[in-house]
């Protein structure tokens, strides 16, 4: 063994953590001003509901392109590629590369959003629609513009992502939100002059405007940075590079498995759908869940695998399986650390938070509908942990170039889910069934459930809960036997045991850590009012920070060294990596 592997490989761990901690802080900061954005989206345009619904569909179409051609396949495809060029033929091979790419994504989507703004006006003027379809089509044709500049930016940031810059990638959301509020701020202030009454159905278009903007300052803002670190984007019609052929190559089985994904999400919107109608509000109470759940998931959960990625593509670039498992095993160990304390306090934590965001004094949003809502967060929340696994196992694969292996397993989990969803929305609830008691406790009328008190929206929670954990099973399974030398071979087995113990230790602290929470809010009496409700909030979090730092004292979690010091520690530079276009700043 090389007398400076471990200390490589201490750096890269290092590096790993402080870029996870990093796109944390921005993930965070950008769902903050996600939800203020949706906020002031519905306050703005409350008479005009049909407005909102609009812009929000125009919306979705870019940002389906946008998972699919920018953040999702195409990053999944590209940059392992990308970091291998670099590595092994230097930055102008790596330029050559990502120019020809970023030429070929800028030319297809542009002709993608041509068409697709083409259809959308064809539709609407051939078809004479309602005033509420036409300005949807509107808008989308609008709107599809977007979709070349947001694909864009998103490879642009895999680039930066491929040569370990995470900060600015993960602030490009941040960019869109503020955007949109530009937007909304715009068309209050200085269109209707603070008068929501002055408000049209036109400023969606001028809001349309914003978001345009904010692509393109996305775009702009990571050229001069890439160019910092030399690589150096140029129009590049001939598509002769060597890399594209392999990327060509993973694109399309990458495509496919996103796609499945996004198929099973579909499959669920479509059954809530269903269900509203013989059961009303199902649709939001899901929604509500899934918000809730990809919080501390983006947070969390896709920060480690976004900053983990780069150094799996890395290793496996070297065929050096060894350390690459290292990697997965920190990885899987941070995400413990990090998404079963966070899963329990949301569980513990669900009915209040509902009640602060959900329910006014007017009992609209009756106590039925935060039962409804509540279950289904913390039946999401309960599976937290294995969406997180998913994130990072897949990314293993990616990195190994087999994206075949994923596929696979997403076309038998498309399955998998749909005979659980079909199964479980009619199995009756379980705690309504044994406890009444809550039932008289809240004054609900049992009428207020669907179907005899069955789990209807809540039962397509626990399916895709059960489906994330099959998932994960199986992508296990295959990461075994893709690395099963390295665990039969040198591969430090105190890794592993690390990784066993990481898991009893976090899962006894979570449990702990969520009783006591649940504890702490049933300590304080519900009471209506927002200050209220916001203290039954408030105090148990603040107490549960208290609680899990005591927890990691008293132990010890030897974790919360590993992942959380590293954070304040200052970093030297060793001589290896002080070249210029790679040192760290």
């Amino acid at each position: 063994m090389n007398a400076d592997e471990p200390a490589r490989d201490a750096d890269a761990g290092h590096r790993s953590i402080r870029s996870t901690w990093m796109i944390s802080a921005l993930t965070l900061a950008s769902r903050g001003l996600g939800f203020f954005r949706l906020i002031l989206l519905v306050q703005l345009f409350a008479s005009m509901r049909w407005v909102s619904d609009a812009l929000i569909f125009a919306f979705r179409i870019p940002n389906l392109f946008r998972n699919l051609l920018g953040e999702g396949a195409l990053s999944a495809a590209f940059i392992p590629v990308f970091v291998r060029e670099n590595e092994r033929e230097g930055r102008a091979s790596a330029s050559e590369l990502a120019s020809q790419v970023f030429s070929l994504l800028a030319l297809g989507s542009a002709l993608i959003a041509v068409v697709g703004a083409f259809v959308c006006l064809v539709l609407d003027a051939v078809f004479g629609l309602t005033e509420e379809l036409t300005l949807a089509l509107r808008l989308t044709a609008f709107l599809l513009p977007f979709m070349p500049l947001v694909c864009l930016a998103a490879l642009l940031g895999g680039m930066l992502q491929g040569l370990r810059r995470f900060a600015l990638p993960a602030a490009l959301s941040i960019i869109l939100n503020l955007g949109f509020i530009a937007g909304f701020g715009y068309v209050y202030f200085i269109r209707a002059g603070g008068n929501l009454a002055g408000l049209s159905p036109g400023d969606a278009y001028v809001v349309a405007v914003f978001v345009l903007l904010a692509g393109l300052v996305e775009v702009a803002v990571q050229l001069p940075a890439l160019k910092a670190l030399g690589i150096r984007l140029r129009p590049a019609l001939t598509l002769t590079h060597s890399g594209l052929k392999t990327i060509f190559a993973a694109f399309i089985p990458a495509a496919l498995g996103l796609g499945l994904v996004q198929i099973n999400a579909f499959v669920d919107s479509l059954i809530a759908g269903s269900l509203s109608l013989s059961s009303p509000g199902a649709m939001t109470y899901l929604e509500i869940g899934v918000r809730y759940m990809q919080l501390p998931l983006g947070v969390f959960g896709v920060a480690i695998a976004t900053a983990a990625f780069p150094e799996f593509a890395s290793a496996a670039g070297k065929g050096d399986d060894k350390q690459l498992l290292g990697h997965l095993v920190r990885a899987v160990r941070m995400s413990l650390f990090l998404i079963l304390p966070a899963s329990a306090v949301l569980i513990a934590m669900a009915d209040p938070i509902i009640r602060l965001t959900c329910q006014r004094p007017d009992l609209a949003f009756d106590h039925a509908a935060v039962y409804r809502s509540s279950l289904v967060m913390i039946l999401y929340c309960a599976g937290l942990i294995f969406y997180s696994f998913r994130q990072i196992l897949v990314r293993v694969f990616y990195a190994k170039g087999d994206y075949s292996y994923p596929v696979k397993a997403a076309v038998v989990m498309v399955f998998v889910n749909l005979a659980l969803n079909l199964t479980l929305i009619n199995v009756r609830d379980p705690f309504l069934r044994h406890f009444p008691e809550y039932l008289r406790y809240w004054n609900i009328d049992p009428s207020a459930f669907p179907r005899d008190m069955r789990l209807n929206e809540a039962g397509l929670a626990l399916a895709t809960m059960l489906t994330a954990v099959a998932d994960v099973a199986v992508l296990l399974l295959g990461a075994y036997s893709r690395l099963g030398k390295a665990f039969r071979g040198d591969f430090d087995p105190k890794r592993l045991t690390e990784l066993g113990h990481t898991a009893l230790r976090m899962a006894g602290a979570s449990i702990a850590l969520g009783i006591l929470v649940y504890l702490y809010r049933n300590s304080i009496p519900y009471e209506p009012g927002f200050l209220r409700l916001l203290e039954r909030v408030l105090v148990p979090c603040v107490l549960a920070a208290g609680t899990f730092s005591i927890i990691g004292s008293v132990l010890p979690l030897p974790e919360m060294r590993e992942f959380l010091y590293p954070l304040f520690r200052r970093r030297k530079s060793r001589p290896s990596e002080t070249d210029a276009g790679t040192s760290e700043k």
